[in-house]
């Protein structure tokens, strides 16, 4: 875990990286087939998402995370696994309502098909989300 606010910079530049490319295959490939181009596709229709999950992360998902985390649990005192589940747990609640909403206005724009196109992607988007989040990128935390 990063211990200098440059440290934790570069984490966050580096999740949100990883986490973003992940989520933008997965909705690729809800969306069509997945081919050898869906590596390309993604890897390259994913940066404003990028801008706008580094922005989410850092500056309401993340201090709102930790003040919940430390509420419930006490490095030390409890179990490295339920912190690290809780973290993940509420990193993908906060995180996935807010990024499919702003992934929606930037593909839609605001329109009244809006909130229906939000609900359903966060329906498919939350389970990915967080079991990717769990074992996949949650895996970097060391």
């Amino acid at each position: 875990m990063p211990q200098t606010k440059f440290q934790d910079i570069i984490f966050t530049i580096i999740m949100v990286l990883i986490f973003v490319y992940v989520m933008t295959f997965y909705n690729a490939g809800l969306e069509g087939d997945i081919t050898l181009s869906t590596f390309g596709y993604a890897l390259t229709h994913m940066w404003p998402e990028v801008i706008g999950a580094f922005i989410a992360q850092r500056y309401i998902a993340s201090p709102v995370v930790k003040r919940l985390v430390s509420r419930l649990f006490t490095p030390g005192e409890d179990k490295p696994i339920f912190i690290i589940l809780a973290t993940a747990g509420f990193t993908v609640s906060m995180m996935a309502p807010m990024m499919t909403l702003y992934v929606s206005i930037y593909h839609m724009g605001i329109t009244p098909r809006l909130l229906d196109h939000w609900l359903t992607k966060l329906i498919q988007n939350f389970p990915f989300a967080l079991c990717a989040q769990i074992f996949y990128v949650g895996r970097w935390y060391g």
